[in-house]
C-alpha cells in the first residue's frame, strides 16, 4: 500500500528519484513514483548502498531489478561491477539532493540494503516503474539528529533566510600551522621554510568566518589557487 513519505525525505527523495530515472542507463524510460514507506515495494534485484554526510546526513539504495542489473554489467571493456556501473547515477544523485560526501558504495542484496534503511527513524522509498512494472527504486534513510536538523530548517520562513543569501563573508584555506618562539620570527629571513603541522598531501581546511566547514585538495585553476571539497564537515573537528 502507498503512503505518504514522511516530510524530512520526502523533499530528498523527490530530486533523487527524479535524477536517477533520467541518468539511469535503461532501455525504456522510466517514471518515479509516489514515496512509501513500504520496503517491500521492489525487493527483488540487486542495491547499491552508500552513507553520505553533509548538508544531510544518511543512508542512500539504489535498487535496480535483474535486467537492468544484466544490461548494466554489459559493456566494451567486459562486465562491471553493479557498483561501478551504478556510480555516475549515483554522484548525480548525490549532487541533487545537496552539497554531501559519498562514502565507499556497497553492492548488497536489495532486502538486506531496505533493511539498514528503514531501520533509520525516517526513511521512504520511490519507485521507478517502467511499461511492465516496478524497474528500480530510491530509497533513503535519515537517523534522528538528522531529521531534528532538517526539520529546524525547515520551520525558518523562507524569507528570513532569503534576506542572507547576499550577506558577505570571509572564506579562509589554511594549509597548515605552526608554532614559532619570538626568537625564531625574528630570525625569519626570505627562503626560510616553515614545516606545518601536515604531511605532504593532506587536505586543507576551509574556514568562514573562522568556522572549520569543509577540507579539500588544493588545486590550480589558470593562474590561481583553488581548492577541491573532499569532506564537508558538520561538527567543528578538534585536530
Amino acid at each position: 500500500m502507498i503512503t505518504e513519505a514522511p516530510s524530512a525525505v520526502t523533499g530528498l527523495l523527490a530530486t533523487a528519484a527524479a535524477t536517477f530515472a533520467a541518468t539511469l542507463a535503461s532501455s525504456e524510460p522510466l517514471t518515479a513514483g509516489s514515496p512509501t514507506r513500504e520496503p517491500d515495494a521492489l525487493e527483488t534485484g540487486q542495491a547499491v548502498l552508500v552513507h553520505f554526510t553533509g548538508s544531510s546526513t544518511g543512508d542512500l539504495v539504489v535498487i535496480v531489478d535483474g535486467e537492468l542489473t544484466t544490461v548494466l554489467g554489459e559493456s566494451e571493456l567486459g562486465p562491471l561491477d553493479l557498483a561501478d556501473a551504478l556510480a555516475p547515477a549515483i554522484d548525480a544523485v548525490a549532487t541533487s539532493i545537496g552539497p554531501v560526501v559519498l562514502g565507499p558504495l556497497q553492492v548488497l542484496d536489495a532486502r538486506l540494503a531496505l533493511h539498514r534503511v528503514f531501520a533509520h527513524a525516517d526513511a521512504a522509498l520511490v519507485p521507478l516503474h517502467g511499461r511492465s512494472g516496478p524497474r528500480a527504486a530510491v530509497a533513503i534513510g535519515l537517523p534522528q539528529a538528522a531529521v531534528d536538523r532538517r526539520t529546524a530548517i525547515e520551520d525558518v520562513p523562507a524569507h528570513r533566510l532569503d534576506l542572507l543569501r547576499g550577506v558577505e563573508m570571509e572564506a579562509t584555506a589554511e594549509l597548515g600551522r605552526a608554532r614559532m618562539t619570538v626568537n625564531d620570527l625574528l630570525s625569519l629571513r626570505t627562503g626560510a621554510v616553515i614545516e606545518l603541522d601536515r604531511a605532504a598531501g593532506s587536505a586543507a581546511d576551509l574556514f568562514v568566518n573562522g568556522r572549520l566547514i569543509a577540507r579539500g585538495e588544493v588545486v590550480v585553476i589558470d593562474e590561481n589557487y583553488g581548492l577541491r571539497i573532499t569532506q564537508v564537515v558538520t561538527e567543528e573537528i578538534g585536530r
